[in-house]
């Protein structure tokens, strides 16, 4: 039979319980867990899911941000072990680079440097964190979880919309004017990022629906946000930003779908 996997939630109801006086056996039957686990939690053995614990910073908004876009939280076995993975494959090393310089502060650990792979030769960063991976998982079944570490502060705002932008959006030019575009399939997250945008930073885009199905998975529709005016573009690129060097600087022209 397999280690029994507790939650962050579990860990910190028994904590607050053994702070009211109650025995790890009474707590045990209360909440349905081992006594002899929760004597180890209270002699300092916390379990894996409570071993890393999430605060709303600047890091940990830009990695939301990027793993909303372009980035990968999963489970996989290796050598008939779980392994828990969060994990980000792109073109650009500045954003690969951000990513796992965020990513190293969030979870604590060394920074890791991006590595060069694949016959496509993108740039993967790859950490290891059950922990992270139990809270990520809980934290996309509702977006309305996001709240607490996004909007912290204007500068949690800035970070969740420079990493989601870094992911998904790009600033295009054309003979008739510039937009800022982000493209993804899910609109309640679009109305989010678009909120975000006129809330804290005065700035105004448009949301509509994209005739283009090649990008899309399945059936599900494709939405593009798109900043146009010109003041809203400058305020965009001068006060949130790309990482990404060429998506600052403005990409080539291309068709509008």
């Amino acid at each position: 039979m397999g280690r029994r996997s507790y939650t962050r939630e579990q860990y910190q109801e028994a904590m607050r319980l053994l702070q009211s006086g109650y025995s790890p056996y009474e707590i045990g039957e209360t909440l349905g867990i081992y006594w002899s686990t929760v004597y180890a939690w209270r002699r300092g053995h916390k379990p894996w899911s409570a071993k890393w614990e999430p605060k709303p910073s600047p890091e940990l908004a830009y990695v939301l941000g990027a793993l909303l876009g372009d980035g990968t939280v999963r489970r996989m076995h290796v050598r008939g072990r779980p392994t828990y993975i969060i994990s980000l494959c792109v073109k650009d090393y500045e954003f690969a680079y951000e990513f796992s310089r965020c990513m190293a502060v969030v979870l604590g650990k060394p920074l890791k440097e991006p590595k060069r792979m694949g016959s496509d030769q993108r740039w993967h960063v790859k950490y290891h964190s059950k922990a992270f991976y139990e809270w990520y998982k809980l934290l996309q079944k509702d977006l309305s979880n996001l709240k607490e570490y996004v909007e912290h502060n204007k500068e949690t705002v800035k970070g969740f919309l420079k990493g989601f932008f870094d992911a998904e959006g790009g600033f295009y030019k054309y003979p008739y004017g510039s937009r800022i575009m982000l493209t993804n399939t899910d609109l309640e997250l679009l109305q989010y990022v678009q909120y975000l945008l006129r809330q804290y930073f005065s700035i105004y885009s448009a949301i509509y629906r994209n005739k283009c199905r090649k990008r899309v998975q399945g059936k599900r529709p494709l939405y593009t946000l798109a900043i146009y005016r010109k003041f809203s573009i400058d305020k965009f690129l001068r006060e949130i930003g790309f990482t990404i060097t060429r998506k600052q600087q403005g990409g080539k022209q291309h068709r509008i779908e």
